[in-house]
């Protein structure tokens, strides 16, 4: 996959303490300081973006939940024999 060129720029003021942190950090795993946050950020970003996206749900999926919790099925044959075996082994 070819690079994309950069062409953007983030900047932010830190601390001594936070740089000393950060520059730890990216020691450790080899990279800039740069590296390690644009790294740590977009991972970061893309798992909150991910989570979001599963918890957002449609009116009519939200809907349908709630009155699937609401008015669960009566149990069938084969919930009811699972859960006698469950209770005959664990009580």
């Amino acid at each position: 996959m070819p690079q994309r060129a950069k062409t953007e720029r983030l900047e932010a003021r830190i601390t001594s303490r936070q740089k000393r942190l950060l520059s730890d950090a990216a020691d450790l795993f080899g990279e800039t300081v740069t590296q390690f946050v644009l790294r740590a950020a977009e991972e970061r970003a893309n798992m909150i973006l991910h989570d979001d996206n599963l918890f957002r749900l449609a009116e009519k999926d939200r809907v349908a939940l709630i009155d699937a919790l609401s008015n669960p099925p009566r149990p069938n044959k084969a919930l009811r024999r699972g859960y006698r075996i469950y209770k005959e082994k664990f009580g």
